[in-house]
């Protein structure tokens, strides 16, 4: 009875382990667009063919490009348009020989496209007095569309600024950011200087270390978006010390 209880415990442990692990699990794509880029499909298979040998391209079963060999390297492959809609997309090809004949298709490729995105930020302080330390404003960047992205991928976010004028480096000087990679970042600017500060920030696509795909981007940076407009904090001096004489 005891070894019964033991092995039903046991088994009963498996299985919640079991949906904890498909629970955790992570979709990874091979390759991610976004905003103008690109990817170049190619089969390897190439090399087997002959002369006049056909490969045949679809996207979700659709044909899009018909490939005719001639003996030139990469010659069918196939190159994604530039304005796929945002999601998965299944890129299949199969080979008709020049006698004639039809080959398998193959497994599908999927492509992710990324959403076109935009920056915003806003201050929920304008001005502070730098007599206090313990005041503060925090810029938030908010990147939009705030959905949720695909397993993987993530925002990575870099701030500036200028006092005065005058760029700010390093911004660690005045304050520090969240290094949140959601879609929402928040810099906090807590420096005492008085001057007047104008933050502008920017936003693009990264992979998370785990994800071995890669992103092809228009701009090649991981489709870089500056902030709409920059946000201005003003951090007003301090007053000096007071004396009293006799008038």
């Amino acid at each position: 009875m005891k070894a019964t209880f033991i092995k039903s415990i046991l088994a009963a442990f498996i299985i919640i382990l079991s949906v904890s692990a498909r629970s955790k699990a992570q979709t990874y794509y091979p390759v991610y667009l976004c905003d103008a880029g690109t990817a170049t499909l190619h089969t390897p298979e190439e090399t087997t063919l002959a002369t006049g040998d056909k490969v045949y391209w679809y996207l979700e079963g659709v044909e899009v490009a018909v490939k005719t060999f001639n003996g030139t390297a990469n010659i069918t492959d196939y190159v994604t348009p530039n304005n796929l809609t945002a999601g998965v997309h299944n890129y299949t090809t199969k080979i008709l020989s020049v006698a004639g004949c039809w080959g398998d298709v193959s497994d599908p490729f999927q492509v992710y496209q990324l959403p076109s995105k935009t920056l915003a930020l806003t201050a929920n302080n304008a001005s502070y007095c730098g007599d206090n330390a313990l005041l503060s404003s925090v810029i938030t960047a908010t990147t939009t569309p705030a959905q949720a992205l695909p397993d993987g991928i993530e925002y990575g976010y870099a701030w500036t600024a200028t006092k005065n004028g005058t760029a700010v480096s390093p911004l660690t000087g005045i304050g520090s950011d969240d290094a949140s990679k959601t879609a929402v970042n928040k810099f906090t600017l807590t420096t005492t200087g008085a001057g007047t500060y104008v933050f502008n920030a920017t936003v693009i696509y990264v992979k998370t270390v785990a994800n071995t795909g890669v992103i092809k981007s228009g701009d090649n940076k991981g489709c870089e978006v500056t902030a709409t407009a920059t946000q201005t904090v003003t951090v007003t001096p301090k007053p000096v010390k007071p004396t009293i004489v006799i008038q």
